[in-house]
């Protein structure tokens, strides 16, 4: 008899094996078409080391089922069990008191947590040598002790908050990590984006809302491509106007010139308000704002007196000027910092991807912050394929066509997953 009646759901994946199985139906036709494929790209790179990737696939699937195997022995001696694909979990029907188990990659907790309402997930990294696993915090062995934690309520959870699309017709769609609303293939999106009482027709590769969680994920890598156009790019190839004077007026800030003590103290804590555990000048700097500070003591014994005229306190070093800059940009506080990895942030994240600019669509408003309370709306103006899915899984979509309008926010729903 088991000692808990409470079920345990354990959420699996199909493996890359088991997906090119599914299409070759046996192994030696399956092993046989990747060996086809790898000759053909070794033929490429004569100095590639000869490998099967079939073999990299098949060792791949056994350690994820020896895995699976591992926290099925050690729950099942006190706990149901009900396994469950990945690929079921639109349909199944969880109960309030589940304990959830998912086995795999970080996105499988993310699918899966979904279409939960707060039962408790806990996340399994079946090898730890592949996956860095940031929501997959226990190993197989781990399952017996965290499931009876859970069971007896002696184990600590975190919330997680969700995006939810919402459309005129009731249909709605939930997500863990992130939305994508374009097209299904690989053509150009034409709708109208409104946000914070602007307005604008654009035509782009689609766009991106993510959630404090996904921000992390596909987000990030926005971004990055992003940060590394723009520094690649020099000038203003397009006529495009671009302003550099921002960062610099953000940097300097007037003073009162002074003489005396407070000027020595002033040049005394430039290097204290310029480094960090981050970030430390560089030694002809560090060299310059000493000399100054040798300057000053100079006046030691003078009377502190305002100077007629404000200066600006960082105008005398124009390298220390360039520095400052550059690590403001690195290293400064990012007004993104209350949603990227903020887990429970009521914050979404939305960026345009590739904008094009033309006499009908612009390309004003293509990143932003959609807060608690406030949504983000799009209005489709594809005649067909648009589509709205969430966390890669293109196969649990919303059609998004002409004449329908997407409201995005901040879910009520929330998920819980155990750390």
């Amino acid at each position: 008899m088991k000692s808990s009646e409470r079920r345990v759901v354990i959420v699996t994946r199909d493996t890359r094996f088991e997906n090119i199985l599914a299409k070759e139906n046996t192994v030696s036709q399956a092993r046989f078409k990747m060996k086809s494929l790898n000759a053909v790209s070794q033929s490429f790179s004569k100095t590639q080391e000869s490998y099967t990737e079939f073999d990299i696939y098949e060792q791949e699937h056994k350690v994820y089922q020896l895995a699976i195997q591992d926290v099925r022995e050690r729950v099942a001696s006190f706990a149901p069990l009900q396994m469950l694909n990945r690929r079921y979990l639109p349909n199944f029907v969880f109960a309030d008191s589940d304990i959830v188990v998912c086995i795999g990659q970080d996105g499988l907790v993310a699918n899966t947590m979904k279409y939960l309402s707060g039962q408790p997930v806990i996340g399994v990294n079946p090898d730890k040598s592949a996956y860095d696993g940031v929501l997959l915090p226990f190993t197989p062995k781990d399952a017996f002790t965290i499931v009876r934690e859970v069971l007896q309520d002696k184990r600590k959870s975190r919330a997680v908050s969700m995006g939810e699309v919402r459309l005129p017709d009731g249909q709605s769609l939930l997500a863990v990590n992130d939305f994508f609303i374009g097209q299904k293939s690989h053509v150009s999106a034409r709708y109208i984006i409104k946000h914070a009482g602007v307005r604008e027709p654009q035509s782009s590769s689609g766009i991106i809302i993510s959630t404090g969680l996904g921000s992390t994920g596909w987000m990030k890598s926005v971004l990055a491509g992003a940060r590394g156009v723009n520094a690649a790019v020099l000038g203003s190839p397009y006529g495009m106007v671009q302003n550099e004077e921002l960062i610099e007026d953000d940097i300097i800030h007037k003073e009162p010139a002074l003489i005396g003590k407070a000027m020595v103290q002033r040049s005394a804590s430039m290097i204290d308000d310029y480094e960090s555990e981050d970030y430390e000048l560089p030694a002809y700097l560090r060299k310059q704002v000493e000399e100054d500070e040798e300057e000053f003591f100079a006046y030691d014994s003078l009377e502190v007196a305002p100077a007629a005229e404000p200066v600006a306190t960082i105008s005398r070093a124009p390298a220390l000027k360039k520095a400052t800059i550059a690590r403001k940009k690195e290293f400064g506080m990012s007004d993104l910092a209350s949603v990227v990895g903020q887990w429970e942030s009521k914050e979404l994240l939305f960026a345009v991807r590739e904008p094009f600019p033309s006499k009908t669509s612009g390309t004003s408003l293509v990143f932003g912050k959609i807060g608690e309370g406030e949504s983000l709306r799009v209005e489709s103006m594809m005649g067909e394929n648009g589509i709205i899915f969430s966390d890669g899984i293109e196969s649990d979509f919303l059609e998004f066509n002409s004449g329908t309008e997407a409201s995005i926010g901040i879910a009520k729903k929330t998920g819980r997953i155990i750390i």
